[in-house]
């Protein structure tokens, strides 16, 4: 019973692996949607870049950290002694003062200053403490070590330059829009980078059905070789024919082999490119469209790409950001006036050092002896040329923008145009190359009927044969160019990842998304 149950457990064993090793072998074959897909999350290149786009917004969270609230703290200990002398009888030889304090503080984005602060002062003295050091009548001022404590709230505000945290609120705007300009530049190389990806695939693609455009040859040549051998013992072909083709069956061989040797080099790079193993096995299926966008119209096209293209988004905010420096330089030029306050409580003490804060008598809570302390600051540049320089440079980039804009809005509207011509024309190529390879393989297989009938001779057939391999070549080029053609198309007008459903907030790694 023991020894069934072993040999069952073995059987499963073996077939378990029998099914992974047939999992393994199982040829990688992807759609063009899924390819996209997969080109994102698993090429090297794409990868690095959606890192890069983690970063976008790096600088403006760095801005928006000195909004963010503070825990304060501070000790400072500072002792003095001195000789004894006339100077130092009612201060003392030694003295002794220790500051701390904690609290909070805050900038708020009306650049209004916020601070809460809890301090304690201990002085301690000698003075009148040593009785052969002091004189007659004044031993009772020797005092015990002073404590003073406090619990204050500080506000400042600028009311002209800064007023009210405008500057500030149009610098973390001109940052947010460089963070969306970044994003955008990143997400474009990104898709660039997912294209060329699918070009590696492609590629593979145009090296594997060279190769087995060359074999299906080599079979064809064999095939013409041996029926020509046969005519020849009929005696309806002379033997420098054979000859003839066997000198191309070695031509035809050697293609084979350059075709094997280039089918693995696009093999290895597609493997890299993908980050698949080593040992990756690919399906004859090859991700290809051959079907025309029917929605192809210049001038939707052109408005669409003006929408999303990162370029064109990016003047847009870089004009926003012309205007915002603009006006900062011109709050530059105004005075500052700034205005601060603190009020808050304190208590002074000897008896009981450690109820400075709660204690009921003249305790900091107690609310009985109030701190109040207000400031007004003013200063105004006279002749500042660094102000002047800051409005003549914001002046001059904004002109320069406007320039920048008016190139661009011709330059997306010409490489859409373009995108678009061209993407017919290799669509007409595509079709044109189907029908040429379906006629040179009508003409080809007529041209062999004849030829075994007598009718026609081997160079005819070696020609016909010639122009059906090239043919053939010739569609794969041009299905593959369409591709490409079709996903440089999707890129120009930045719609690429509509194209294939996928969300550009998931670009970013799953790590690092919000």
């Amino acid at each position: 019973m023991e020894r069934r149950s072993l040999l069952s457990l073995a059987i499963l064993t073996l077939s378990s692996y029998a099914l992974l090793a047939l999992e393994s072998d199982k040829p990688f074959e992807l759609s063009l949607k899924e390819a996209v897909r997969y080109a994102i999350d698993n090429n090297r290149e794409v990868m690095r870049a959606r890192l890069e786009l983690a970063k976008a917004d790096t600088e403006l969270m760095k801005y928006e950290g000195k909004y963010s609230w503070r825990a304060l703290a501070n000790a400072d200990i500072n002792q003095n002694k001195f000789p004894f002398n006339q100077n130092n009888i009612f201060t003392g030889t030694k003295t002794q003062t220790n500051n701390y304090s904690a609290g909070f503080d805050k900038l708020f984005t009306t650049g209004t200053y916020f601070k809460v602060e809890a301090k304690q002062t201990r002085f301690d003295s000698n003075a009148f403490e040593d009785a052969s050091k002091t004189p007659a009548g004044f031993g009772a001022l020797g005092i015990p070590p002073l404590f003073t404590d406090s619990l204050s709230v500080t506000i400042s505000q600028d009311l002209l330059k800064n007023a009210f945290g405008y500057k500030d609120r149009n610098m973390e705007k001109m940052l947010e829009n460089q963070s969306e300009i970044l994003k955008d530049q990143m997400e474009e190389q990104v898709a660039a980078k997912v294209v060329d990806a699918l070009v590696d695939y492609w590629n593979f693609t145009v090296k594997d059905s060279g190769y087995l455009t060359f074999e299906q040859l080599h079979k064809n040549t064999k095939n013409v070789r041996d029926l020509t051998i046969r005519k020849q013992g009929l005696g309806l072909s002379e033997s420098f024919e054979v000859n003839q083709w066997n000198a191309l069956m070695a031509q035809v061989e050697g293609q084979m082999a350059q075709a094997i040797a280039e089918r693995e080099e696009a093999k290895r790079k597609l493997i890299r490119s993908l980050n698949l193993a080593d040992t990756t096995q690919f399906s004859k299926t090859t991700p290809l469209s051959e079907e025309l966008p029917k929605d192809l119209d210049y001038n939707k096209d052109i408005a669409y790409a003006y929408a999303h293209r990162a370029d064109f988004r990016s003047i847009q905010r870089k004009k926003d950001n012309a205007e915002l420096s603009l006006k900062n330089a011109k709050n530059d030029a105004l005075p500052s006036l700034k205005v601060a306050g603190t009020y808050g409580y304190q208590s002074q003490n000897i008896a009981y050092p450690n109820n400075g804060f709660s204690g009921s008598k003249g305790g900091v809570f107690a609310g009985t002896f109030p701190v109040m302390q207000g400031s007004v600051e003013m200063s105004y540049p006279i002749a500042d040329t660094g102000v002047k320089a800051g409005l003549r440079d914001a002046e001059i980039q904004k002109r320069q923008v406007n320039l920048e804009e008016d190139d661009l809005t011709k330059s997306v509207a010409d490489d859409v145009r373009t995108r678009i011509d061209v993407l017919k024309a290799s669509y007409k190529v595509m079709e044109n190359a189907k029908k040429t390879e379906d006629e040179a393989k009508k003409y080809y297989n007529g041209v062999l009927r004849s030829f075994q009938q007598g009718r026609f001779n081997a160079l005819t057939v070696k020609t016909a044969l010639d122009t059906l391999v090239q043919d053939q070549l010739a569609l794969v080029r041009a299905k593959v160019d369409y591709n490409i053609n079709l996903h440089r198309y999707y890129v120009a007008k930045n719609a690429l990842f509509e194209e294939y459903g996928i969300d550009r907030s998931q670009l970013l790694p799953e790590d690092f998304q919000k």
